[in-house]
């Protein structure tokens, strides 16, 4: 008996090839439609009052630019290695980055399998493909979080009491208990040969690393005063709330964990709440218009 997967895969297989291209238009259009609701949605929560204090040292902006570019420019290099992409795929990258913000957790990803299904046919089997990379992109986040987290240990834990510290109980729990399922069933879930995994998986922790530190660094430039080691300490809660499953709208529970261990009297939960604000104004932004972008390119042919 086939699975819902398979049985999907099967009937659409059996379409024509015209039928197929016109069945991923459609697809793509929606995905892009949700991204404009979306994005309307996101709007009207945002509060436009913490980005008017904008700060005006031109180096937080190049590293706002270089920290929102970084997870799309370094899977542009992963699926380089892997189909050979040029430059015409990372738009699709930034698309699948917004959405997965702005709409809901992997819904960028399945636009970005739908748009890798248009260009690369099955050729380049797109589905097992970017499953891998999802996956090693979790593998790796949950591997760095738990050196952080070592690493952080005996601050955390003379910190963290009662249901604080429960919470981030359950928060390391997942994070091992998902590591260790991803290790003893990979010979089934991973499709991509090992060499290319493991490249795959370097690329993804220098990403989250390098991304920890310009994250740090946006902090560090809007609070010159507050220590570097309590900067990487609020990096590693952040890796690690990114990663309990169930809780919507993580990011909003950093600045209240803040204080709740730190204080804040150096401002630094008002600091990390303007960095997630400003960042989630940019998601909007290029989410926006790419959609808009991508609704166009597709209903041009529709019109000749």
């Amino acid at each position: 008996m086939k699975s819902p997967v398979q049985a999907v895969r099967s009937a659409y297989a059996s379409l024509s090839p015209i039928t197929r291209e016109r069945l991923l238009a459609i697809v793509g259009l929606a995905f892009s439609a949700v991204i404009l609701v979306a994005v309307f949605w996101q709007l009207d929560g945002l509060d436009f009052t913490v980005l008017t204090q904008t700060p005006t040292n031109p180096l937080f902006w190049l590293c706002f630019a270089a920290t929102y570019a970084l997870a799309p420019f370094m899977d542009w290099l992963i699926l380089r290695r892997i189909w050979g992409v040029g430059a015409a795929a990372f738009p699709a990258l930034l698309r699948k980055q917004a959405a997965n913000e702005v709409v809901l957790g992997y819904s960028g990803d399945a636009q970005l399998y739908v748009w890798a299904r248009r260009t690369m046919g099955a050729a380049g089997r797109p589905f097992e493909t970017l499953r891998d990379v999802a996956v090693t992109s979790a593998l790796a986040g949950n591997l760095v979080t738990l050196a952080m987290l070592v690493l952080h240990a005996p601050i955390v834990h003379g910190l963290a009491k009662g249901t604080l510290f429960t919470t981030l109980l359950i928060s390391t729990a997942t994070i091992v208990l998902s590591s260790m399922a991803i290790f003893f069933f990979r010979r089934v879930v991973f499709a991509l040969p090992p060499r290319q995994l493991a490249a795959t998986i370097g690329i993804h922790i220098a990403r989250i690393l390098l991304s920890l530190l310009l994250t740090a660094l946006l902090w560090k430039l809007l609070l010159p005063a507050v220590p570097t080691a309590a900067l990487f300490l609020v990096g590693t809660l952040r890796m690690m709330l990114s990663r309990l499953p169930f809780v919507p709208a993580r990011e909003a529970l950093l600045a209240p964990l803040i204080v709740a261990l730190l204080g804040d009297a150096a401002g630094l939960a008002g600091a990390v709440l303007f960095v997630a604000t400003l960042m989630l104004a940019a998601h909007v932004v290029v989410g926006g218009a790419s959609a808009l972008a991508d609704m166009f390119a597709r209903s041009r042919p529709r019109l000749a």
